[in-house]
């Protein structure tokens, strides 16, 4: 397995350990309409129909709305198909998939293993922002190779750049310093990373 495949699934492993976008059995209904909002990566409409089409519990949800499955009584099924072995391994599988995009992304800009994994585990928020955030603090002289650093100024100007308004400066900073500490605990094989 090449370097991009290693951080790849690293930094897929970091987003559903750390539950960033959710739980394997997580589902409610998305915000852009009424269909079921899914997983670890909150996959929804043609992505999450997909994702339910590697699962044999899940193939019955595909297409369908999300009241509809509230209202069948079938809400415990669909997430009990998620959270299954083979839902699980579905949504690893295509969650590392994903990831490739975010450290394709990044890779420009950062070559410190940890930072390629840190900032693309932000990047199911939106990989532009993310992407263009590290490219900016990188050339106006931030040390965005530094795990720490890189933490820091998350916490401190990621909620600028995501146009999201003061009121959510404290829980990007929950978030920054929660995906540091999942960093620096979680053992990854480094050496393997930055070889």
């Amino acid at each position: 397995m090449d370097l991009r495949h290693l951080l790849a699934h690293e930094v897929a492993a970091g987003i559903i350990a750390t539950g960033i976008e959710g739980a394997y059995d997580s589902v409610s209904c998305s915000t852009a309409g009424n269909y079921p909002s899914m997983g670890v990566s909150q996959w929804e409409g043609g992505r999450g129909d997909n994702l339910l089409s590697w699962i044999d519990g899940g193939r019955k949800f595909i297409g369908r709305t999300y009241s509809d499955i509230v209202n069948s009584g079938e809400l415990d099924e669909l997430r009990a198909a998620l959270d299954s072995e083979q839902g699980r391994a579905a949504q690893l599988e295509i969650l590392a998939a994903d990831c490739l995009d975010y450290v394709d992304a990044l890779m420009p800009y950062l070559n410190d293993s940890k930072c390629v994994i840190y900032a693309a585990m932000w990047c199911p928020t939106s990989t532009n922002v993310v992407r263009v955030f590290v490219r900016n603090r990188k050339s106006w002289g931030y040390d965005v190779n530094n795990l720490s650093a890189l933490a820091d100024v998350f916490a401190d100007e990621y909620y600028k750049a995501a146009a999201v308004g003061a009121m959510y400066r404290q829980g990007y900073s929950n978030r920054a310093y929660n995906t540091y500490n999942y960093l620096v605990t979680h053992e990854i094989a480094w050496e393997l990373l930055d070889a």
